[in-house]
This record gives structure tokens, C-alpha cells and sequence, in this order.
């Protein structure tokens, strides 16, 4: 049953339109501000982005100020906490005061400062009135200007890699001297990027391909085909990112995300596809499957996984854990020696839960809780993540604080679930529920990580004040 959107005393509307070119202004700095989000040497742009994005965003929330005293704005609520509780932990629950209050001035002042840009732009595109955009025929250009420039910069990253590995390739075969930030480069060099980053900031255009897929199959026009086509390549663009860099964290989170598209397309459609679509969906599957399995190929790892986490529950008996493995690694049931990866993350995610049981309160610093509450346990320890970021995050900012996240995440989640479904509702939705995905066993509890994962929160947050219809989304 749809609701009537409540009015104010006056009888006006609670949604006030945000003018066209603020709403593109907000999305033109988001796209730029994702694509660059990960590369070095970009922190002062980041900053002018951040800075306009805000100032855009606070004129956005200013005009609709009457939404944020609605419960549908407690996720923003529950993340202001969050940053009070950081405040307080900062100065009377500090384990290292200095490398708290370092992370306090860099990263938890840059969320605060991205926290009007998020709402803002999360207010703009969940509006009402861009909602009608998309079935209007005098507002379908502009709403589909602003979905292109969002969908560009969200695959920006995946692109930039693929570019730079090309240019690499052609490089090596035609003799060529690339300059450093044109080049996927190693540590020490200040352009390396570490794989974790990729697994972050492209994984989200995998989600949101899949996601449009879940709407495409549900519409029907002239232009489909070509919309496949570039959903399709953005999967297998992914895929290869994620080959080439044999990261297996974003195999299984990708190959996760396309069989929930899958499961979701064909309870909603029962697997009644058009030729066209269904072909260039299941081409891109097909490749992106050949590149899985000869990722599983080159990695036993897969193969011994369980037996190597069986030795990990040995804690107390095996501890080769503690250093990396460097005086030698334990042997699983199979015969073998166990994987390095397998073995050690699943001993350190144990770790991790009875560190935070033992200090619930959190220990406070974002990057490396872990690591220096294993050295103050174990002398010879050389610890430094968990490589679980929802463990890291839980160690940091305790259980209060991860209550808070979780609370404010959930409650945005069921309001833009409540609402009726555009590309860009459904699409943060299944960005978000990328992020949280990954965020199970890659190291990303640190920097621009997390300050991007506080931004999509709060981007989801204020799509879902946006406008106070009650839709079931279709997603």
C-alpha cells in the first residue's frame, strides 16, 4: 500500500528540488573523487573535491532541513555518535594517544569534512524529483547525463588499471619509457598501489553492473542491448583486474555478487530473458568463469583451504601464526605444508575476536589495533592487521562503536529498501552491500578505506531521506 508523503504544518512538501546544476555539480565531483580516491600523489585534489562537495552538499541539506528531523534520519544520527564516541575515546580511553590523535586530525576529520558532501549528494539522487527524471521524457536527458557521469567514475578505477597494464604490455614490446604513474609499479615505489586497493574500488562497479542487470531485465527498449553490452564488460573488466592481480578475495566476492544477480534475476523473471540479453550476460559470465578457474589453477591454496584452517584452530599447540610463519610452517592432514594465507588468516581472525572480548572498549587506533596489541601480549610478535577489516574496525573503535556503524548501516538500508527503486537506489544499495562484503577478509581498516566506506553509509543514508514514499525497491 503506498503511503501519502507527509507535509509540514504549512502543507508544503518536505522535499525541496535540488536545482539541476547543483545535483550534476555533486555528481561530477563524487565520479572524480572515486576515480582518484585510491591513486598517490592526489591528496589535494581529493581535498578541493571534498571541499565542493560539501559546500554543494550543505546547500542540499539546508534546503531540505526539515527531512533531517525525521526518524528516517537516524543513520546520520547514529554516525554523528560514532564521531563523538571516537572524540571521547580519543582522550580518556587512549591506548597511544599520539597515533590516535594523528589519525583523529587525517582520517576522521576527513570524514567529518565528507559528511555533508555524502548526504547532500545522496538527497539529490534519491529526490522525488529525480525519481521522476527517469520516466519523464523532458527529464530523461539530464537524469541519464547524471547516471553516466556516476556509473564512469565508479569504474574509473578499474579502467585506470587496465589501461596502465596495457600500456605496460605495449611498452615492453615496443621498447617504451613510461613515466612512474603510468606504470603498475611495486613497493618502494610511491605510485604502488597494493591490492587491496583494487579489490576496494572495483569491486563496487562489479556490484552495480549486476545490479543494473537485476533492472534491465525488467525494462524493455531500443537502447537495452547496448546497456548490456557495458554492464557486461564492466563484470569481466573486474574479473580481469582481479586475475591479473590474483586476488583472491575479489574472485570470491565477485563470483558471490554475480550469483546473487543471477539468483535474483531468475526468481523475479524465472529465467524469461530476452535473446539479446541473456547471450551478452552469460558471454561475459562464460569468460569471466574461464578466468576463474585458471585463477583456482594457479592457487593450491583453494584446495587445502579447509585443512588449513583446521590447523589455524590449534592456537595454543601451533603459533607459528604469531611471526608470519618464519620459523616454519605447521603441516595440514593433507601431508602438505599449509598455505601461508589460509593458515594465518584464519588464526589471526580467532585472535582478533579474543583481543576484542578482551578489550571491548576498543583499542583505538584504526590501522594496526591488532598489531600492537599482539606485541603487547607476545614480545615476539610481528602482527600488524587482522586482514579482517570488520575485525580491525571492532578492535579500533570497540563495541560500542562498531554497534553504531552497524546500526546506522542497517537503518539506511531498510529505509532505501522501502523506497521505490531508480538505477541509483538500487545501485548504492548494492554498492554498499559490496564494500561490507569485502570487508570480511581484506585488510581495508585504514586511510581512504575507510573513509570511503563511511561515505557510501552516509550516501545511502541520505537516499533514504530523501523522499518519504513507501515503495518496496526492486532490487
Amino acid at each position: 500500500m503506498i503511503k501519502n508523503r507527509p507535509l509540514l504544518e504549512d502543507g508544503k512538501d518536505r522535499e525541496v528540488p535540488v536545482p539541476p546544476t547543483i545535483r550534476l555539480g555533486l555528481v561530477i565531483a563524487f565520479a572524480l573523487l572515486w576515480a582518484i580516491w585510491i591513486q598517490p600523489h592526489t591528496i589535494a585534489l581529493r581535498h578541493v573535491l571534498l571541499t565542493v562537495g560539501s559546500l554543494l552538499g550543505l546547500y542540499v541539506i539546508i534546503q531540505n532541513r526539515s527531512l533531517m528531523r525525521t526518524k528516517e534520519a537516524i543513520p546520520v544520527y547514529l554516525m554523528g555518535t560514532l564521531f563523538l564516541w571516537v572524540t571521547f575515546h580519543l582522550f580518556f580511553l587512549n591506548s597511544k594517544f599520539e597515533l590516535q590523535l594523528d589519525e583523529y586530525l587525517t582520517i576522521w576529520k576527513r570524514i567529518l569534512w565528507a559528511a555533508p558532501f555524502a548526504i547532500g549528494l545522496g538527497i539529490a539522487l534519491g529526490s522525488k524529483q529525480n525519481l521522476i527524471g527517469e520516466t519523464q521524457k523532458g527529464s530523461n536527458k539530464q537524469y541519464l547525463i547524471v547516471w553516466w557521469i556516476f556509473y564512469l567514475g565508479i569504474a574509473t578505477p578499474t579502467i585506470i588499471y587496465l589501461t596502465r597494464a596495457l600500456l605496460m604490455m605495449m611498452a615492453g614490446k615496443f621498447g617504451w619509457t613510461l613515466p612512474n604513474y603510468a606504470m603498475l609499479l611495486p613497493i618502494p615505489s610511491t605510485w604502488h598501489i597494493p591490492k587491496m586497493g583494487y579489490i576496494f574500488f572495483c569491486l563496487p562497479a562489479l556490484a552495480i553492473a549486476c545490479s543494473q542487470f537485476v533492472i534491465l531485465f525488467n525494462q524493455k527498449s531500443r537502447f537495452i542491448v547496448y546497456y548490456a553490452g557495458i554492464y557486461a564488460a564492466t563484470i569481466l573488466a573486474v574479473f580481469l583486474v582481479f586475475y591479473l592481480e590474483n586476488a583472491k578475495n575479489g574472485f570470491a566476492y565477485a563470483t558471490s555478487l554475480c550469483l546473487l544477480m543471477l539468483a535474483v534475476v531468475s526468481l523475479k523473471n524465472r529465467f524469461n530473458w530476452g535473446w539479446r540479453n541473456g547471450a551478452i550476460l552469460l558471454l561475459s559470465l562464460g569468460i569471466a568463469g574461464i578466468l576463474l578457474v585458471q585463477h583456482v589453477k594457479q592457487n593450491d591454496s583453494w584446495r587445502t583451504l579447509f585443512a588449513d584452517i583446521k590447523v589455524a584452530t590449534q592456537l595454543e599447540e601451533i603459533d607459528a601464526w604469531k611471526d608470519y610463519g618464519a620459523r616454519g610452517l605447521p603441516k595440514n592432514e593433507m601431508g602438505s605444508v599449509v598455505s601461508v594465507t589460509n593458515y594465518t588468516r584464519a588464526a589471526w581472525a580467532q585472535v582478533a575476536i579474543q583481543l576484542i572480548l578482551e578489550r571491548p572498549l576498543g583499542y583505538g587506533l584504526l590501522y594496526q589495533s591488532f598489531g600492537h596489541f599482539a606485541k603487547e601480549k607476545w614480545a615476539n610478535s610481528t602482527l600488524d592487521t587482522s586482514h579482517s577489516a570488520w575485525l580491525d574496525l571492532t578492535l579500533a573503535i570497540g563495541i560500542p562503536g562498531i554497534v553504531l556503524v552497524l546500526a546506522s548501516a542497517a537503518l539506511a538500508f531498510k529505509n532505501l529498501f522501502q523506497r521505490e527503486s531508480n538505477s541509483f537506489t538500487v545501485a548504492t544499495l548494492w554498492m554498499m552491500l559490496s564494500i561490507f562484503m569485502l570487508m570480511i577478509t581484506t585488510e581495508v581498516a585504514r586511510q581512504v578505506y575507510i573513509e570511503a566506506l563511511f561515505f557510501v553509509i552516509l550516501l545511502v543514508a541520505g537516499m533514504g531521506i530523501a523522499s518519504l514514499n513507501r515503495f518496496k525497491l526492486k532490487c
